[in-house]
């Protein structure tokens, strides 16, 4: 019964109450379709109008239960399927919200309101394709629509298609222009696109409309934290953190921005908020993050179980054909990275590409990244016997690409690092894909077959700790290309800002990896060798100000602290023989910079630690032979740091034998390793073509 049905004074406060209703008062508007009630119980506008009141006052499931009963009384009518559709979505009920609002297409094929619906319950599915579609059709029959408009760009971002999304975006503004939501997807798609200060004037714009959005203050800290400004973003985080404490990865994104400026205030709790979350199975930190904590390895490996099974919760792949056996070919090998620049991943990775053995294997880079025009680029480019931009394209289309190069092993070289694409594995880029370099740990995810390492990093007694079969490498999982060039010479130590005579204790890792354990030992180490100082990479000022308060509060000068800015490679390669000995970090080791320091002749002492992470630099040590300077624990670490303090013609031995020997070492040996290498990745193919599950490999005997 419609309201010109009713009997004139129902029919009369139902017409007012709709006019309240458009004018948003809701709470009169709601008395008045009661009183409407209280005389004709079956009226089904009005039952469905206390619906919508409902659920725009955020009770969805007092929506529901109107809904419910307008649908018992009439179930023919398409808008109120469109509702209830409307308000399961928002209690997370994705599967009978879908069909309600297949129930409401099918009476009404082009009700817009339906479409739209089931397009935003499709994106919360993760079907943006059958997203799109929905959009498309209610676009087509209204061109203006706001919530398809809002639609169409969630769903282009959600394919990956993010330059389409963005102009979807800027046509939404128009119908839109203070919508707090379309603010927030403008500002991730112009983050994702490398515009993290446009990126942050969208999340402020969405900021001004409602103060208190969780997600856009999670979303400015990430920008912040783009541009650098960690302090400001920790800061961010910490009011999402206070208005939204269940918001998933928000604890560890705290965590991150913390770290980064070495503010430790608040570091304990926010750990054993992330160790109880992973425990129940909660998303409260990303495994990039929980690399930094001090979890262990079982730890580490449901952490991004929990991640994997969040960011791709269906991830099933349509199956290769059973095509190992087929004539004998050259391996195709594609390497998957955003990081084919001037990056501490491609400095390592740059000679293993050229030494690849092109009668072994053929090799194939997918560059997801932004296009830097840089030398290491231009290199990169020219080892490659292909070199693919798959900028521009969504997880699926790099997929079909691989797949149409018959690409036999994939290698992430990125992991669950900021810049993955993680949706490429999922949907299955290769028959195998392994995890190598980018990440040091376990990806969790069922469709990682192999994680290439060492017996260093990951022994055998540790294998339950990775969801992957372990393909270790006889020496150092981690490459490096022989060709690095150090420049001549190196400044006096005055203009580095360092004392002429006393002891240089240096470490050039980033100052997240920094934790108050480990600066605690320093500041001892500091106290007890007379004119020494600490060398540290230049980070924020706040970090600094940071440190060199804490350093003041252990009894140090902060004065002695130096901090050393951003160089290019070869000239910072050639400052580290102004040190005296490197010192690591614990619980994440150095990795690319524990390669540097060794590369350029400079020891360095470590503390073997209880993760992939944190052995890394063991690895290092044993594989360019100075396996001493690996120590068990925090005792022998300092005991030894004092010791090579202390006795210079030690401590001289040891650089004479880097600079003598390292560079013959299996660790600077790049022929050797692309070797080593291919081996490994031909093990792993054999075992495809006989029918054989992923399994543990080793490479047994040195490769030439």
């Amino acid at each position: 019964m419609h309201p010109a049905d009713l009997p004139d004074p129902a029919a009369d406060t139902l017409r007012r109450a709709v006019d309240r209703h458009r004018e948003g008062d809701l709470d009169t508007a709601r008395a008045s379709y009661l009183r409407v009630l209280e005389s004709q119980p079956q009226q089904v506008d009005a039952l469905n109008l206390l619906g919508v009141i409902e659920h725009q006052r955020g009770n969805p499931a007092a929506a529901i239960a109107w809904l419910a009963r307008a649908l018992a009384i009439d179930d023919s009518r398409p808008d109120v399927h469109a509702n209830l559709g409307a308000a399961l979505r928002a209690l997370g009920r994705s599967r009978e919200a879908l069909s309600s609002l297949n129930r409401a297409l099918q009476l009404a094929p082009t009700h817009v309101v339906a479409l739209n619906n089931r397009a935003a319950v499709q994106l919360d599915m993760r079907c943006p394709h059958a997203a799109l579609a929905d959009v498309e059709r209610s676009l087509a029959i209204d061109a203006r629509q706001p919530a398809a408009l809002f639609n169409r760009a969630s769903a282009l971002h959600e394919l990956g298609r993010d330059a389409a999304a963005l102009a979807a975006c800027d046509e939404a503004r128009a119908t839109l222009p203070a919508n707090e939501e379309l603010h927030n997807l403008r500002g991730k798609l112009l983050r994702r696109l490398g515009h993290a200060g446009t990126a942050l004037a969208s999340f402020e714009a969405g900021l001004r409309l409602q103060p208190a959005h969780a997600g856009l203050l999670v979303n400015r800290g990430h920008a912040l934290a783009d541009l650098g400004r960690h302090a400001e973003a920790a800061d961010s985080y910490q009011r999402a953190l206070e208005l939204a404490p269940d918001m998933p990865w928000l604890p560890g994104h705290c965590l991150h921005a913390r770290l980064k400026i070495c503010d430790w205030h608040g570091v304990d709790e926010l750990v054993r908020r992330i160790r109880d979350g992973i425990a129940t199975g909660q998303p409260v930190c990303e495994p990039f993050v929980a690399l930094l904590t001090p979890l262990d390895a079982a730890q580490q490996r449901r952490c991004a179980e929990i991640h994997a099974r969040t960011r791709w919760p269906d991830a099933i792949a349509p199956p290769f054909a059973d095509d190992a056996s087929g004539a004998p070919r050259r391996l195709r090998i594609g390497y998957f990275s955003a990081d084919f620049h001037e990056h501490p991943t491609a400095r390592l990775l740059a000679g293993v590409i050229e030494e690849h053995d092109r009668g072994r294997v053929e090799t194939f880079a997918f560059s997801f990244g932004p296009s830097h025009e840089d030398a290491m680029r231009h290199r990169l480019q020219g080892a490659f016997d292909h070199f693919i931009d798959v900028s521009g394209l969504d997880d699926a289309a790099v997929v079909a690409l691989a797949r149409a190069h018959a690409i036999d092993i994939a290698v992430d070289l990125a992991g669950s690092t900021q810049a993955s694409r993680g949706g490429i594995f999922a949907r299955r880029a290769a028959p195998l894909q392994a995890g190598w370099l980018g990440f040091p740990g376990s990806s969790g995810a069922p469709f990682m077959d192999y994680l290439v390492a060492d017996a260093t990093v990951v022994p055998a007694t540790d294998a339950d700790a990775f969801s992957e079969a372990i393909a270790r490498l006889p020496h150092a999982y981690q490459p490096n290309d022989r060709r690095r060039a150090i420049a001549p010479g190196c400044p006096p130590r005055t203009a580095l800002g360092l004392p002429e005579d006393g002891f240089v204790f240096c470490c050039f890792n980033n100052l997240s990896k920094i934790t108050p354990e480990v600066f605690e030992l320093w500041m001892g180490l500091l106290r007890q060798v007379p004119g020494s100082v600490l060398w540290l990479l230049e980070g924020q000022d706040v970090a600094a100000q940071h440190l060199r308060a804490a350093a003041r509060l252990r009894g140090v000068d902060g004065r002695r602290l130096v901090f050393a800015p951003r160089l290019p490679p070869a000239e910072h390669l050639a400052r580290h023989r102004a040190a005296d000995l490197f010192l690591d970090t614990w619980p994440y080791n150095a990795h690319t910079t524990a390669s540097d320091a060794l590369w350029a002749g400079l020891p360095l002492l470590t503390r073997r630690g209880e993760t992939f992470a944190g052995r890394v630099a063991a690895s290092l040590l044993h594989a360019s032979g100075l396996p001493e300077l690996v120590t068990p624990s925090a005792e022998d670490y300092v005991r030894t740091a004092l010791q090579l303090a202390r006795e210079p013609a030690r401590l001289a031995a040891l650089r004479r034998r880097l600079v003598e020997h390292g560079g013959r070492s299996p660790l600077f040996d790049t022929p050797r390793f692309a070797r080593e290498l291919e081996s490994l990745y031909l093990q792993m193919w054999n075992r495809r073509r006989n029918g054989l599950a992923p399994a543990a490999l080793h490479v047994t005997r040195p490769a030439r």
